[in-house]
């Protein structure tokens, strides 16, 4: 609970000052940002309920939910993620919309010549946020744990950019994408087909320092193909259309990395 001392006493209802007494104390005190603050550090439930309070059959009640607003929507937060780091700067998404583009939209990031001038947009559609590609030239990348592999679908693992070719399905592959055309083919051939940093005993084996000794795996099934993530870096695969954001997600566009986060009960 905090002091007396850290509480700022303010009087409500006196109508005249010159009739109360000095002493008198205070009808209504106003609790200092100081001491909510230092409650928060202390991770302490502000004003905690006697924890004798009870129904008439002895259980303990439970403590009341922490304030959201009821009425208005909620808010969400972009972080936008700093060079090979886990955070960075943090957005408060307040509108309905949110674009994100090298040169155009609220999030501009100039020096990245990979991403496109309007890349992609951040949207409420009235129930959930949704992510969309705006027709970049490089795609927008979501982060899975797995996804189905289709062929054309594309896929990144550390700073390598795959397409899946499923043209001959007796011979599935994953084909590096190069800024000058299609690189080297790698068979994914089998019921099971590893891929990691090359020199690692995969199946596939990557020259990329951002790509796990066992990175991810590509599993076939009754014509089905499927990959796992296996890797510190993750899996991240190209939407092609717009997804639903219910709940924390990442993201990318160029190189530039994202965390999305709505702030729902």
């Amino acid at each position: 609970m905090p002091s007396p001392e850290s509480l700022q006493h303010v009087t409500m209802d006196r109508t005249d000052n010159h009739h109360a007494a000095d002493s008198d104390p205070p009808t209504t005190l106003l609790e200092s940002f100081d001491s909510w603050a230092q409650l928060l550090r202390n991770g302490e439930p502000p004003n905690p309920a006697p924890l004798a309070a009870s129904n008439q059959g002895g259980t303990p009640l439970a403590e009341a939910l922490p304030y959201r607003p009821i009425v208005r929507r909620p808010l969400a937060l972009l972080h936008v993620i700093d060079d090979g780091r886990e955070d960075g700067e943090t957005i408060r998404l307040r509108g309905d919309r949110l674009l994100i583009g090298r040169t155009d939209g609220e999030v501009t990031i100039p020096h990245d010549i990979t991403m496109s001038t309007r890349h992609a947009l951040l949207e409420y559609g009235g129930e959930h946020w949704q992510l969309a590609d705006v027709g970049s030239a490089g795609g927008t990348f979501v982060r899975v744990l797995s996804a189905r592999l289709h062929d054309g679908s594309c896929l990144q693992l550390g700073a390598t950019r795959f397409r899946f070719d499923a043209v001959d399905a007796e011979d599935p592959c994953l084909v590096e994408m190069l800024a000058d055309g299609d690189g080297t083919r790698h068979s994914c051939r089998g019921p099971l087909a590893t891929i990691g940093r090359a020199g690692m005993g995969c199946d596939i084996g990557v020259a990329d320092p951002f790509i796990s000794p066992r990175h991810a795996e590509v599993r076939t099934a009754a014509g089905a193909w499927r990959i796992e993530n296996r890797g510190l870096n993750g899996l991240w695969v190209r939407i092609t259309s717009p997804i639903k954001l219910a709940h924390p997600a990442q993201f990318q566009c160029g190189e530039q990395r994202f965390v999305f986060v709505p702030l729902t009960g």
